[in-house]
């Protein structure tokens, strides 16, 4: 049912309601320069890539989507996230929402995959360069624990218009203070965040958790569908990315620390990989799959040839406000 403010008929009631929508009601040419630099972008390669050369023919981060990044506990979702944010921050502006990391701590771990493959702590000279280079282009929200979700919306509206953010983490959707149950109040959460992110043309990435697997194997990679929380949660979603870590392999490689692997365990290693970054959904691709990946202690990278880390530049040249 309508509730028409009192003292005016229905007929002013719309007219009104038209009047202030009147501003985002216009002629198609509106979208002309748009239209032709889309026309002549191949649409599944319109937006900005991961890290991962395998992955840019593949997939990509477009302005105005929201993705959902999940995966078990311990798969290191939020590191790996870091990583993809580290990388578009060489030609975006990104802010950085962790309800569970000190800012300090998000950071840091960010500088160390910015230093690659160097041995060690980084010096002095070298936290100062990223941080000179981070300045302006890296946002971090100084916020831990549950926040309310006005909080969230308040954060997201501000880093998108008013710092001109590109990228936009929250991290983790669990540590808003939403009612569990309450599938209604999260989804008009999630559409207000869509809606400011679609005004801005920014990207929303969103870290979610699972339900745990059957029988507590994770070995079985989770789907879209294993996502806590509204189960329309990944059908709100642009995009879907799981992050599978390879037990087996993790396993294997800290018995091979203790003594000598046997020739089958030997050939597993030689032929696996420790993660994959699963593209569960991609509502504007048409490539959906597995990428697979090593992992780089040193530099908390995920690389694509093992003991590789990919090396970042620095330049400060980049306008990110373009």
């Amino acid at each position: 049912m309508i509730n028409i403010p009192d003292g005016l008929d229905y007929e002013s009631y719309v007219d009104l309601l038209g009047s202030l929508e009147a501003q985002d009601l216009k002629s198609s040419s509106h979208w002309r320069a748009e239209l032709l630099e889309y026309n002549n972008t191949d649409a599944q390669l319109h937006g900005e890539t991961m890290p991962f050369l395998k992955s840019h023919e593949l997939f990509r981060y477009r302005p105005s989507e929201m993705t959902l990044v999940t995966g078990y506990n311990g798969s290191k979702k939020s590191m790996v996230l870091g990583q993809i944010m580290l990388h578009l921050a060489q030609t975006s502006k990104i802010c950085i929402c962790s309800l569970e990391m000190q800012p300090t701590v998000t950071l840091h771990r960010m500088l160390m995959q910015a230093a690659g493959a160097q041995e060690g702590r980084p010096s002095d000279e070298f936290v100062n360069r990223f941080m000179d280079w981070a300045d302006g282009r890296i946002y971090i929200f100084d916020a831990l624990d549950s926040l309310p979700p006005e909080r969230i919306i308040g954060f997201i509206h501000f880093a998108a218009k008013e710092l001109g953010c590109n990228h936009i983490v929250l991290d983790s959707l669990s540590k808003v203070a939403l009612k569990y149950d309450d599938y209604n109040q999260q989804n008009e959460f999630i559409n207000k965040m869509q809606y400011i992110v679609k005004r801005n043309n920014a990207h929303l990435h969103i870290v979610t958790h699972v339900k745990k697997p059957p029988n507590d194997d994770e070995s079985i990679a989770p789907s879209r569908y294993s996502i806590r929380g509204a189960g329309s949660l990944s059908d709100m979603a642009d995009n879907v990315i799981i992050i599978q870590p390879n037990r087996k392999r993790e396993a294997l490689k800290e018995i091979s620390k203790l003594r000598e692997l046997d020739e089958k365990q030997m050939e597993y290693l030689g032929k696996s990989y420790d993660h994959a970054v699963i593209i569960a959904k991609q509502r504007h691709g048409s490539w959906e799959g597995n990428l697979n990946f090593y992992f780089h202690s040193n530099s908390l990278q995920l690389t694509e040839r093992e003991d590789y880390p990919h090396k970042f530049s620095f330049d400060t040249s980049v306008d990110t406000d373009n």
